[in-house]
């Protein structure tokens, strides 16, 4: 099977791959990147035993994952496009994230399981460039069930949102 290419992980999915013991198996099946940001927010997960450190540095180190980082001025003009009422709902790793997603040559996936994520892309009109865990993990041959913010009926309709945003011109400054 063909690994799946440049998938930037958002905190929340790591932690729920984490969650799920599937982290290992996705990682063989998926070139991931992962935003600085991102990793920093990714520190640990809880399973049946209680709390589980999450040591990405040690995947990166181990040429299983790439870090990718931004600049602090990167990060804020792409922070800069949006409105008070998208900015207040964009965390630190989402922004790294999706500002190097939209500013990359190299094509990449975003999976998410935040609202805001998918509304920007279906804002900006990049709705193509999110997929969900259920999608990543259907295609990689590990599906399993996974609550709904990480499900592709939660990434379509809030893509569609975004998409309704840009025609009612609502988001962006």
């Amino acid at each position: 099977m063909m690994k799946l290419r440049f998938l930037l992980f958002d905190a929340n999915v790591i932690i729920k791959l984490f969650e799920l013991k599937l982290w290992d198996k996705v990682i063989e099946k998926c070139e991931i990147l992962v935003a600085e940001t991102v990793a920093n927010e990714a520190q640990f997960c809880f399973d049946d035993v209680g709390q589980e450190a999450i040591d990405l540095a040690a995947y990166a180190n181990a040429k299983k994952i790439n870090f990718v980082s931004l600049t602090s001025d990167e990060v804020t003009r792409f922070r800069d496009r949006f409105t008070p009422g998208y900015l207040e709902r964009i965390d630190p790793g989402e922004a790294e994230a999706l500002a190097y997603l939209l500013g990359s040559k190299d094509p990449c996936l975003l999976c998410s399981a935040d609202a805001i994520v998918f509304r920007i892309l279906g804002r900006l009109s990049c709705g193509d460039q999110g997929i969900s865990l259920e999608e990543v993990l259907q295609k990689t041959g590990l599906s399993t069930a996974v609550p709904n913010q990480y499900r592709r009926a939660f990434r379509d309709h809030w893509t569609k949102v975004g998409q309704q945003d840009m025609i009612r011109n609502v988001g962006l400054k």
